[in-house]
C-alpha cells in the first residue's frame, strides 16, 4: 500500500468529523439499501483514495508528458474535440472525484489550450506550490476570490475557443441553485450553465477516475448537455444547472469511494432518504445520456471552482455509454494491488 494510501487511512481514524461528514455524503449516494457496514466500507475507502489523491497530486510534476500519457487512458474524447472545433469553446465540468489534477495535466501534454479557476486553500505555501507547478506546466489559473476579474478570464478563454475546466459540485459561496441530488436538495453553482448559456460552449459532464493501479488514471468525457433555450436565463440556467446534477448522479455512483466530499453535503432532509437506487447495482451502464450546501473549510488541494458570476475494487467504473478500459472484475475478487505512483 502507498505512502499516500496509508496516510489516509490514518486521517479516517484521527479526523472524526471529517469522517462523520463522508458518511452522511455517502449514505445518501449509496441509498437505503445499503447498511451501516457497506457505507463504513466505502467510507474507510474513500479516505484511503483521498490520501492517494495527496500523493499523486505532488509526484504529478515528477512525471515527463510522455509518462503521464502512458499512464492516462480515455473515453469520449470525441466529444471535446468535437465541441472545440465549432470555436465556440468547451467547459470541462466535473466533481471533485478521483484526481482532476491528473486530467488537467494530461491535457495539457496534449496540447489543450486550458483556463480554470482555483479555490485558495491553506496553508498558503502548498496552495502556491500547487499554482505555480499548474501554470509551469501552460494552465491559465484564475483565483476564485477575483471575482468579475476571473470571470472576464474565463469569457475570455470560450470566445478565443479554448477549454475552461471547472470542479463544480459544492456551492462555495451561499448562492448556488437549488438542484435534486440523489433524491435530496442540494445546491450546485449556476457558473458552468450561465456560462455555457451565455457563449455557446459546449457543457460538457466528465471526471478523472483513479485506476485499480495507483498512478494511473481513466477520463470519462460524456456529451455535451443540450437544452432547448426558452428565452429566459434565469429558467434556463436552473435547468441545465440540474442536468449537470443528474450527470454528476451517474460519474459518483459509478464510484462513490472515490468522491473527495469530507464536508457535509445535504442539508436538508435526514441522510439515506427513499429514493431511486444509484448505488453499484444501479450502475448507470443502461440510462441514455439527457438530452445549497453551506461552505465549510475543507483539507485539500486547490481545485478549480465554478461559481465565477478496505481496498478500490478491481473492476474500474463503467458510465453510460462506455466501454471499460480495463477487463471487468468479478464481485468478490481480490482488489488490484496498488503500486506506488
Amino acid at each position: 500500500m502507498s505512502l499516500g494510501a496509508v496516510g489516509g487511512l490514518l486521517y479516517y481514524r484521527l479526523d472524526e468529523r471529517r469522517r462523520a461528514a463522508l458518511r452522511d455524503n455517502l449514505r445518501q449516494v449509496l441509498g437505503p439499501e445499503a447498511t451501516r457496514a457497506d457505507v463504513e466500507r466505502v467510507v474507510r475507502k474513500g479516505f484511503r483514495l483521498y490520501g492517494r489523491y495527496w500523493a499523486e497530486a505532488f509526484r504529478l510534476e515528477d512525471l515527463s508528458g510522455e509518462e503521464v500519457q502512458r499512464r492516462w487512458s480515455i473515453q469520449g474524447r470525441e466529444h471535446l474535440d468535437d465541441a472545440l472545433a465549432k470555436g465556440k469553446g468547451a467547459i470541462f465540468a466535473t466533481p471533485h472525484i478521483g484526481n482532476w489534477d491528473a486530467g488537467a495535466t494530461w491535457l495539457v501534454t496534449e496540447g489543450y489550450q486550458l483556463t480554470t479557476i482555483v479555490e485558495r486553500l491553506k496553508p498558503v505555501e502548498l496552495f502556491d506550490r500547487f499554482v505555480e507547478y499548474r501554470r509551469a506546466l501552460g494552465m491559465e489559473i484564475l483565483p476564485l476570490d477575483d471575482g468579475s476579474e476571473s470571470m472576464r478570464g474565463v469569457l475570455r478563454a470560450l470566445r478565443a475557443g479554448r477549454l475552461v475546466a471547472l470542479v463544480c459540485d459544492r456551492d462555495l459561496t451561499g448562492h448556488g441553485l437549488r438542484v435534486d441530488m440523489f433524491g435530496a436538495p442540494a445546491a450546485l453553482p449556476g457558473g458552468p450553465a450561465s456560462l455555457a448559456l451565455k457563449t455557446g460552449a459546449a457543457l460538457l459532464p466528465c471526471a478523472v477516475f483513479q485506476d485499480p493501479k495507483a498512478g494511473h488514471w481513466t477520463g470519462f468525457v460524456r456529451p455535451p448537455i443540450r437544452l432547448e433555450p426558452t428565452g429566459d436565463q434565469r429558467v434556463d440556467t436552473l435547468a441545465l444547472t440540474q442536468r449537470l446534477a443528474t450527470e454528476f448522479e451517474h460519474l459518483i455512483a459509478a464510484a462513490p469511494e472515490q468522491w473527495h466530499v469530507l464536508s457535509r453535503y445535504w442539508r436538508d432532509g435526514a441522510p439515506g432518504g427513499d429514493r431511486a437506487p444509484r448505488g453499484r447495482d444501479a450502475r448507470p451502464g443502461s440510462l441514455e445520456p439527457l438530452a445549497p450546501a453551506v461552505p465549510e473549510d475543507r483539507p485539500g488541494p486547490p481545485g478549480a471552482s465554478a461559481d465565477v458570476a478496505e481496498d478500490l475494487a478491481a473492476e474500474p467504473p463503467r458510465l453510460p455509454g462506455d466501454v471499460a478500459s480495463a477487463p471487468a472484475g468479478q464481485e468478490g475478487a481480490a482488489p488490484a494491488r496498488e503500486a506506488a505512483p
